[in-house]
């Protein structure tokens, strides 16, 4: 905790004294506001072990704690082999069992073998590992270092996105660089060893360096720069980085170069878009981008009935939740094998979509990695429950994302909280679609920002059938609905002032 400290002070006081070396100079946002936003988005970091040592005892068995515990795993084969140390932060790694570092890295890890089955609905958990097998160099084996600078990542992020967006919120920047950085669920988050912060870092580069290609498309730099970024985006949270690439491309593109039915002409390229990258899907994956979604919607209601979840390089296991049906391998953490008798589920890696049963288990002798030990999840959401109706499903999701939970149906305290979020939420809501009524013109940005909000609200509702879940994965997407409601906010204002005036 004290490297955290002195690491904190050390990063307030560069902020403070010259934005960070001039990366957070702007002309709206004054060096004490910059720092005091810092301060608070730093309390995070407490906020979040503090939380989750309450209501789960700890973060070992969850996210946080695994990928501590690989980027260590990772970060010590640098002491064993540099080589091979080079070879897994650039992907050059051989994983293949019996391999020097299958036995080194990969038996000793919990999300490293997770992340290699990529997919459009898939999260990477390399990059993060990779990262911060980097940071423990400098951590000095303190999780709360990794969870800082994650932290610290977020709020880069976070100042990107203000600093491309600012233009639309004239005599409002203020309020949106606070908006954004200190929304809840989003700030207690970001305060964790998650992909939450490393997110909102490519997330708000990107957006910035599609913003400069737009306005300056003769940069060779900026090009160069933004096709690192764009492969990233296709591997840590395609679903928001990807789309969000494409969205705010189409956006930049047309808010400058239309000069008449802007609004029209982005829904329709938005559309094209869309098609394009399906019909893609199509022939390169043999999958829409539906099915992809209705996938991942299945794999989260397996995770929901509960179970050990198991993995090898040939398939992910599911075992019903009884730590008497598998056995841990001795010397190996969190490594199990299937007693022999025993039932489970399977999928092979080289055909997903097909669900296996193995009813009498005879190997006895595979290790598996732990990806997962979880009780049948106690809210459990089925936005499809027997409808094939797009527009119905898409209306739950949107329930389910905004609506869910509410005062009147939230148990315990925390979802009293959300319920207090999800009002925020709807009252954002109610703001722009009252804004885009009331608006004469220039209504493409705010419309713009609340689709963005809303079209992620929805694949998220869709594909995430837990309301916990939810709640962290609609993050990013939820400061947008806000940034809609803030746009607006001046439009209304006028509008009201005729009406009683």
């Amino acid at each position: 905790m004290i490297v955290f400290l002195i690491y904190a002070l050390v990063i307030g006081w560069l902020i403070y004294k010259n934005g960070f070396w001039g990366l957070f100079n702007d002309a709206h946002l004054n060096k004490r506001t910059l720092l005091l936003v810092f301060i608070i988005k730093v309390l995070a970091v407490p906020a979040f072990y503090l939380f989750f040592k309450f209501y789960y005892g700890g973060i070992t068995k969850l996210d946080a704690g695994k990928f501590y515990s690989d980027a260590t795993v990772m970060n010590d084969l640098a002491y064993v082999d540099f080589a091979e140390y080079l070879k897994m932060l650039v992907g050059l790694q051989d994983d293949t069992p019996g391999s020097f570092f299958f036995n080194h890295c990969v038996e000793t890890t919990n999300n490293w073998e997770n992340g290699q089955v990529k997919d459009f609905f898939y999260n990477d958990n390399r990059v993060v590992i990779r990262l911060h097998s980097l940071i423990h160099f400098i951590a000095f084996k303190s999780y709360f270092v990794h969870a800082l600078f994650n932290c610290f990542f977020s709020y880069i992020g976070l100042f990107f996105i203000y600093k491309t967006l600012k233009e639309f919120f004239l005599n409002k920047e203020l309020y949106l660089y606070v908006m954004i950085s200190l929304f809840p669920t989003l700030w207690l988050y970001s305060g964790g060893l998650l992909k939450e912060g490393i997110t909102l870092l490519f997330f708000g580069l990107l957006l910035f360096q599609i913003k400069k290609i737009v306005r300056h498309p003769s940069s060779v730099k900026t090009f160069l720069m933004l096709i690192p970024l764009l492969f990233i985006s296709v591997l840590l949270k395609p679903y928001l980085l990807f789309y969000g690439a494409v969205f705010f491309m189409l956006f930049f593109i047309i808010q400058k170069h239309i000069a008449k039915y802007k609004t029209g002409v982005f829904m329709v390229s938005l559309l094209l878009a869309c098609i394009l990258i399906n019909f893609s899907s199509i022939l390169l994956k043999k999958q829409s981008l539906l099915q992809a979604a209705q996938k991942r919607e299945q794999e989260f209601m397996d995770l929901s009935k509960g179970g050990i979840f198991l993995l090898d390089s040939i398939k992910f296991v599911r075992v019903a939740y009884d730590t008497n049906r598998v056995k841990r391998v001795k010397d190996k953490p969190e490594h199990f094998t299937i007693k022999k008798g025993i039932a489970y589920t399977y999928w092979e890696h080289s055909h997903q979509q097909d669900t296996l049963i193995c009813s009498n288990n005879e190997d006895t002798l595979t290790h598996y990695s732990l990806v997962y030990m979880l009780p049948k999840a106690g809210s459990v959401i089925n936005v499809i429950d027997g409808s094939n109706n797009f527009v119905i499903i898409a209306l739950r999701s949107l329930y389910y994302t905004i609506l869910h939970p509410f005062f009147f149906n939230a148990k315990g305290l925390m979802q009293q909280f959300a319920s207090l979020e999800n009002l925020l939420l709807i009252l954002a809501l109610l703001t722009s679609v009252l804004g885009i009524i009331c608006s004469r013109d220039k209504k493409l940005p705010g419309i713009a920002f609340l689709l963005f909000g809303l079209s992620l609200f929805i694949l998220i509702g869709f594909t995430t059938p837990n309301s916990g879940a939810i709640m962290r994965y609609r993050a990013p997407a939820a400061i947008f609905i806000l940034m809609s409601a803030l746009y607006f906010l001046e439009e209304i204002k006028l509008f009201l002032r005729k009406i009683f005036n």
